[in-house]
């Protein structure tokens, strides 16, 4: 087998994944240590064989590449052609940033501030893969409808000639890809004079120039039909909602964990920027087969330009309670976001499937309403997803502790896995015991033991919910439910301990007050 033919599966992931979960930054405290730790690894895993380990080698110096620019801890070379310091392994940054300079006059999007951003982008490139740039819209083919998002119509498109991949040092110019299918994303309203939608290219470009936590963006094109203008995105093969629908049964518990973990990486890197997401569901996380990774996508600043004032926007099982009474959104909304994703990945379900999306379900969220937490759901997840949604923000986790702890869990699973291959005993059979076990020593009260699954479930509406805007103000302070409320939500009776003051702001709130 030739290494071109290899591409990732669930072994290479695997061992990719353990290489990663297995540092130790006490230890390996710079980058070249990091890559060095991790080589050494996979050059020493008797599993791979010689292509596969040239694979994933190959794969590391990349990614590798573009974490050693800027650090100061990576040792500079000085480059024969520009005579500059660089510090990436294949290729000299300076000279791709130079032959992009050089390259400024040969474009233009005819708009000065769009002009400058991208030539601003490109003077900071670290990768031959990472190159933003203005793109003719005729370099597109074969562009279809694909679906209408809150704020933006999606395409789907061929580009004749593709995105930058790779640099020629000797002929000192960088090679394209050749014919690639991508997404363009329409921008309603960016033909007009309002900010918003450029706020939300420059956001695109800036925020991950490596292009590895978010999703990858090419550039911008416009279309002359409509002067509208496009963001050109790689077409990703599937958003969590539809993935999990199509896979759910074939998932492994480390690969739900994985989920959730990149997610978690994601949105760290938008909090690390002081930025908050405002609108998290499972239909802009997508996934990406050729490199395995989830990845976060519209950074769109949460709805429409005409939204009314004091409205909310999002999709409504995902938005936090506190929103909905009024308050400010933070970055802890954010991470209540993750929490139901953690839920809808660990389940397969769709997060109030059975409920509409209306006030009643908004003001049952308010008053502690969460998703049935079934009794198969290892414990120690159980915990964190339920920090995640709890009623009160300062309880809930930054995505620094939640990296963390969802890191610790699947370097757990993995150890454990390791454990049972070594002792020869059959592999499923003890993890599905082990988290059994784990599950029924439960003694946190809030976890309700249901073993209910979707399957029984008649009447849970599978349509796929978008993000719109609602105008719930509540008057309330939001709140945890207690056991017995929890146990009549999951009954779907909602007959809550409803105070009167309580009754009078909800009926106020949807006009019969």
């Amino acid at each position: 087998m030739s290494n071109k033919e290899i591409v990732w599966n669930d072994k290479l992931d695997s061992v990719w994944n353990k290489t990663y979960l297995s540092l130790d930054n006490n230890v390996h405290k710079t980058i070249t240590q990091r890559e060095e730790y991790r080589k050494s690894m996979i050059k020493n895993d008797s599993s791979l064989t010689n292509d596969e380990k040239k694979f994933l080698l190959d794969e590391l110096l990349k990614i590798y590449d573009f974490y050693k620019i800027g650090d100061n801890s990576v040792e500079k070379q000085r480059c024969d052609n520009c005579q500059n310091w660089y510090q990436a392994t294949q290729y000299c940054e300076f000279c791709i940033r130079k032959y992009l300079k050089n390259n400024f006059r040969n474009w233009t999007s005819g708009n000065e501030e769009i002009d400058k951003l991208i030539q601003e982008c490109q003077q900071k490139t670290v990768s031959p893969q990472c190159v933003i740039e203005w793109i003719n819209y005729y370099q597109f083919e074969d562009i279809e409808h694909l679906t209408e998002g809150g704020c933006a119509t999606i395409y789907t498109a061929t580009w004749k000639v593709g995105s930058y991949d790779k640099w020629n040092s000797e002929k000192q110019i960088l090679e394209r890809f050749g014919r690639e299918k991508v997404i363009l994303k329409r921008l309603n309203n960016s033909n007009s004079s309002n900010v918003h939608w450029f706020q939300e290219v420059m956001l695109s470009f800036t925020i991950d120039n490596t292009s590895q936590l978010l999703v990858v963006f090419y550039g911008l094109t416009k279309d002359p039909s409509t002067n509208d203008y496009m963001l050109v995105l790689l077409r990703y093969d599937d958003d969590l909602r539809h993935f999990l629908k199509n896979n759910y049964h074939s998932l492994t518990l480390i690969k739900k964990y994985r989920i959730i973990y990149d997610i978690t990486r994601c949105l760290k890197k938008i909090h690390e920027q002081n930025i908050m997401h405002g609108d998290l569901h499972s239909g802009n996380i997508l996934y990406s087969a050729y490199t395995s990774q989830w990845c976060i996508s519209d950074l769109g600043l949460s709805g429409p330009i005409d939204k009314p004032f004091n409205s909310i926007y999002g999709n409504l099982p995902y938005i936090a309670p506190e929103v909905y009474c009024g308050q400010t959104y933070t970055p802890k909304s954010d991470i209540y976001s993750v929490g139901i994703l953690m839920w809808e990945v660990i389940t397969g379900e769709t997060p109030y499937g059975e409920h509409e999306h209306d006030t009643d379900l908004a003001f049952a969220i308010v008053s502690g309403y969460r998703p049935t937490i079934y009794e198969n759901i290892p414990l120690e997840y159980a915990t964190l997803m339920k920090q995640c949604w709890d009623a009160n923000p300062g309880n809930r986790p930054d995505t620094i502790v939640l990296e963390e702890k969802m890191r610790s869990l699947i370097k757990s699973l993995y150890e454990e896995m390791d454990k049972q291959r070594k002792q020869s005993k059959n592999l499923k059979t003890k993890i599905k015991n082990f988290f059994k076990s784990s599950s029924t020593k439960n003694e946190d009260k809030q976890i309700i033991k249901n073993t209910q699954s979707k399957e029984n479930k008649g009447n849970e509406i599978y349509e796929i919910q978008t993000s719109k805007v609602y105008t719930f103000n509540f008057l309330i302070q939001p709140r945890n439910s207690t056991d017995e409320e929890q146990q009549a939500f999951d009954s779907s009776q909602f007959d809550f301990e409803i105070s009167e003051e309580m009754e009078q702001q909800y009926l106020k709130s949807i006009g019969n007050g």
